[in-house]
């Protein structure tokens, strides 16, 4: 009886964690308006008249395809979500932080109970905790509306597209998700289309998964696996090669070739080391925790959630520049196989899982809220 309601007081505080977390997002979102790109986007791009309606964004984005880049689907919801008024878009984004910790949570592991322990609330508190404590630049890639849509809108239906591949790589044997060969169509195309790293990481996790299948597993591939390989590599086809890409590019000035391997490789650096670090070494902390504590072997999923990590930051040496909001997908990933290994962790020894789960969620969630507190006056 006694440890039951420990771990309802324990459970509570969590809870508590997590709404004040919540709320101290809304305020944050609060205290930065629409601004920079935001004014842009506000209007028709090809006329530079206000928006009115949505005929105006398909035009706008149709210009912005031809004229200045391929992201059509995250700046076509950005310039809807502006049309909304900024109480609403502030609304919007901390709901979508929400569930993008869930999605993280989701997955990073198939079955959520961890034999009616708090370590749920716990495990779901640091995805969201992380998503701010381990965040270079919380400002422009959360909080201002481009970033927002850019980043946390994306990463949510990015990983809405990975879960049942890594569902599949779990366990082999799961029934397929309620109609996933209908919404796999416009999922995997719009997850290729989000952005130019992240869109060619779905579609080589994707393949990877079907290699696995196939050669691994002796199973029979299906056709939602197929539907979504041909869907990510369409999508990232169309946002790598739009034309608006080669207008911006050909305006930039060019270095030569060996001073430009340099600048991607040092930038790729600092990623590292600017960047990354923070939720690298989480990861790094609870994989040897894992393994030398309880002698937790990585397995197949961890492995996909660890090589989509290295595709999603490789990928940046295609861009001229790696700004601090480009890592939020890498990231991300990084938090979820965090995750996973504090579920397995868990799941093996409650007493371990008490003493490193819950001790270092609580510095995380503190050191998240201290951040978002920075941000209640700008």
């Amino acid at each position: 009886m006694k440890i039951r309601e420990n771990r309802k007081i324990i459970s509570a505080i969590y809870l508590l964690a997590v709404c004040l977390i919540g709320i101290l997002l809304f305020l944050a979102n609060r205290g930065v308006p629409f601004m920079m790109d935001d004014d842009w986007y506000s209007t028709n791009l090809a006329t530079g008249a206000p928006l009115s309606g949505f005929g105006d964004v398909i035009e706008s984005q149709i210009w912005h395809y031809n004229n200045w880049g391929g992201r059509v689907i995250t700046h076509g919801l950005l310039q809807l979500i502006l049309m909304t008024g900024n109480a609403a878009a502030d609304i919007f984004n901390t709901l979508t932080t929400l569930v993008l910790a869930f999605i993280i949570c989701r997955i990073s592991r198939k079955n959520f109970d961890i034999n009616g322990s708090p370590a749920i609330i716990a495990i779901f508190l640091f995805a969201l905790s992380g998503l701010f404590a381990f965040n270079p630049n919380i400002k422009m890639s959360m909080l201002w509306e481009a970033g927002s849509v850019n980043y946390v809108y994306s990463t949510v239906w990015i990983l809405c597209f990975l879960c049942p591949y890594l569902r599949a790589v779990e366990d082999p044997e799961s029934p397929d998700l309620r109609l996933v060969n209908l919404w796999m169509i416009p999922l995997s195309l719009i997850s290729g289309w989000s952005n130019e790293n992240m869109g060619p990481t779905c579609f080589v996790i994707a393949l990877t998964v079907i290699l696995i299948r196939v050669r691994a597993d002796k199973k029979p591939v299906k056709a939602w696996m197929i539907i979504g390989l041909i869907g990510s590599l369409i999508g990232s086809i169309l946002c790598i090669l739009a034309p608006g890409n080669f207008v911006r590019v050909n305006e930039i000035d060019k270095l030569p070739l060996s001073q430009e391997l340099i600048n991607r490789i040092l930038s790729m650096l600092r990623g590292i080391g600017d960047f990354l670090f923070p939720s690298l070494i989480i990861l790094g902390f609870v994989m040897i925790a894992a393994h030398t504590l309880l002698s937790i072997s990585f397995d197949r999923t961890e492995g996909i959630l660890l090589f989509a990590i290295l595709l999603s930051y490789g990928a940046m040496i295609l861009s001229p520049h790696y700004p601090d909001r480009a890592s939020f997908g890498t990231m991300v990933l990084t938090i979820a196989t965090a995750c996973r290994l504090m579920y397995r962790i868990g799941e093996k020894d409650e007493k371990i899982c008490a003493s490193l789960i819950y001790g270092m969620t609580i510095m995380i969630a503190m050191g998240a809220c201290i951040k978002l507190c920075l941000y209640q006056t700008v």
